[in-house]
């Protein structure tokens, strides 16, 4: 095999590699992992919050801004061969730094769509159905693994 026949092999291998639907997703996905984890670190709980979350709020606002800007570039301003991108940044990234953001996002579509009763219905009933179930989780594990 010739060198110039090895190159464009393994410039074929690495393009395939680098729009591999699980490739994106993957490294998109630690990637966000990993700013989630630092920046709320770096934010912290600053006193002046008076117990509020307050690098979780940066995080979700921060990502909900992040999908919002990705997916109309992506989607809607860029030729269709570049939609492997939505999957690293979109679902990859904002997926990996926060799932709130798409919360958001599907949210906005039901308001685009004229749906404003399925998007109300989406955010009440996420935020009380998503608090039963946490507190259901708590009461179950704490009555399987109670307290010594």
């Amino acid at each position: 095999m010739e060198v110039e026949d090895r190159v464009a092999y393994a410039l074929t291998c690495l393009s395939w590699l680098l729009t591999h639907k699980v490739v994106l997703l993957s490294v998109g996905g630690a990637l966000g992992t990993c700013a989630r984890y630092y920046l709320s670190t770096w934010i912290g709980s600053p006193s002046w919050a008076m117990g509020l979350p307050v690098a979780t709020f940066f995080i979700n606002v921060s990502g909900s801004f992040l999908l919002g800007g990705c997916a109309v570039i992506i989607r809607q301003k860029l030729p269709p061969e570049f939609g492997y991108w939505y999957l690293l940044i979109g679902t990859g990234f904002c997926g990996g730094y926060t799932t709130f953001s798409t919360f958001e996002y599907e949210t906005y579509q039901l308001v685009g769509l004229g749906s404003w009763l399925l998007a109300l219905a989406n955010v009440v009933g996420s935020v009380v159905v998503g608090f039963l179930g946490v507190l259901l989780g708590v009461v179950l594990v704490n009555w399987l693994l109670p307290t010594q």
